[in-house]
């Protein structure tokens, strides 16, 4: 029989990875296609993200690269759609 302290452990580990997989699963809901990621590297520059969303401005593009690396990542692409700043590749384009 397992003592109580593992018994924890065990279900906060357990509650961990599914909360992972989750967060996983929501980013790749909203990942990047190859229409705004045309050179293939996982991130969008502002001006391959203008393509699909002509509308976009530095200051937007700003705003939503949250890292501020200049570049537009899986991460940032799900953020942006959940807050409403950028349309969803995968049911609006």
């Amino acid at each position: 029989m397992m003592d109580c302290p593992t018994l924890i452990g065990n279900n906060v580990k357990n509650v961990t990875l599914v909360a992972a997989l989750m967060t996983s699963v929501a980013f790749s809901a909203h990942a990047m296609s190859a229409e705004i990621d045309t050179d293939g590297d996982g991130m969008a520059s502002f001006a391959e993200l203008q393509v699909s969303y002509p509308e976009l401005t530095e200051e937007v593009f700003g705003d939503i690269d949250t890292n501020g690396d200049g570049l537009f990542d899986d991460e940032e692409m799900a953020i942006a759609v959940e807050l409403g700043n950028l349309a969803d590749p995968e049911t609006d384009s």
